[in-house]
């Protein structure tokens, strides 16, 4: 098993109370989402989004043991001495705005919106969005033909959702052959909130931020490539926005992102907050930080009770901590 100490930990975190595994002090706790929906999405294969009954069950949970803070709170004080957590959620998708936000607001909870602005206003699909559209289609209509394209290219329905960015036009030319049609997919079902929804989550109260323009894969990027996705991202938000504080979350994982970049947004003052995803952990780098990935297949007490055992394990052999 690929990840079996977190597995253990989870497993383990069953037999300690809550209030036991919370208590002592570790990294700020900040979870993160895309997406609440009660609607079966067949362009969100990609991952165990929440319906609106169980997302409002998750908040109460962390509510019970966290106090929530806006992102002003967590820039000003990154370091807190008590348990408080600041929510975020990625990819600007439509629900953010129809379901999310008005369940936050109703529980007095801030949160960060994170944009990848080459979607906003519908202009572009998530290339894992597309996969998706296309598994779904596969299932349910097989097309030997765009099949044969996929796989000659490397891609089966078992890895079909993790296709990369660099092969956005593989995707394109098999949903060409099975009659799918993005740009009608994006008029019709409007995925992601527009300019308008966007700046109206701004006036009640909620933070903007950067995720990339296209949401690429950073891995597989020149340092100078990452730099323009994040400026051009940034770029957007300073111009629609303007907000107080510049934060950039980084999509998929920073993994493969080094202090070098991190420095030069940091000294071209392009950000002021960046973040994560590798979990509960602290970074090494000041002013960026760790998400904890919510939309797993585990019970929110499961969930956190292991992440934070899991943390405490790592803490005792030095490995609690991410280096650039």
């Amino acid at each position: 098993m690929a990840d079996f100490p977190r597995f253990l930990s989870i497993q383990l975190a069953r037999l300690i109370s809550a209030d036991q595994i919370f208590a002592s002090p570790g990294p700020v706790f900040l979870p993160f989402y895309h997406l609440v929906s009660n609607r079966s999405l067949e362009h969100i294969r990609n991952y165990p989004y929440r319906t609106e009954k169980t997302f409002e069950q998750e908040l109460d949970y962390i509510l019970k043991y966290f106090t929530p803070v806006s992102l002003e709170e967590l820039f000003e004080y990154p370091h807190p001495d008590k348990k408080v957590f600041h929510l975020s959620f990625d990819d600007g998708l439509r629900e953010c705005a129809e379901v999310i936000a008005p369940l936050l607001m109703r529980k007095g909870i801030p949160a960060t919106f994170f944009v990848n602005t080459g979607f906003v206003d519908n202009k572009a699909l998530f290339h894992r969005y597309k996969a998706s559209l296309i598994l779904e289609r596969l299932i349910n209509f097989p097309d030997a033909q765009a099949e044969q394209l996929l796989r000659i290219n490397g891609f089966t329905r078992k890895n079909l959702l993790q296709a990369p960015i660099s092969k956005i036009d593989i995707l394109d030319e098999a949903a060409e052959m099975m009659e799918i049609d993005f740009p009608g997919f994006l008029e019709k079902e409007h995925p992601y909130m527009t300019t308008a929804e966007v700046k109206d989550l701004h006036k009640k109260g909620f933070t903007i931020g950067g995720h990339s323009h296209e949401h690429p894969e950073f891995v597989s990027l020149k340092t100078r490539q990452q730099f323009k996705q994040v400026e051009k991202s940034m770029e957007w938000v300073a111009k629609h926005i303007h907000p107080k504080i510049k934060a950039f979350s980084f999509p998929f994982t920073d993994d493969g992102v080094s202090e070098k970049l991190l420095n030069k947004m940091k000294k071209e003052q392009v950000c002021d907050i960046t973040f994560g995803t590798a979990g509960l952990k602290h970074d090494a780098f000041e002013g960026h930080f760790q998400r904890v990935p919510m939309e797993q297949n585990q019970r929110i007490d499961a969930l956190l009770k292991g992440e934070f055992l899991y943390y405490k394990l790592r803490k005792m052999i030095g490995k609690a901590t991410v280096k650039h």
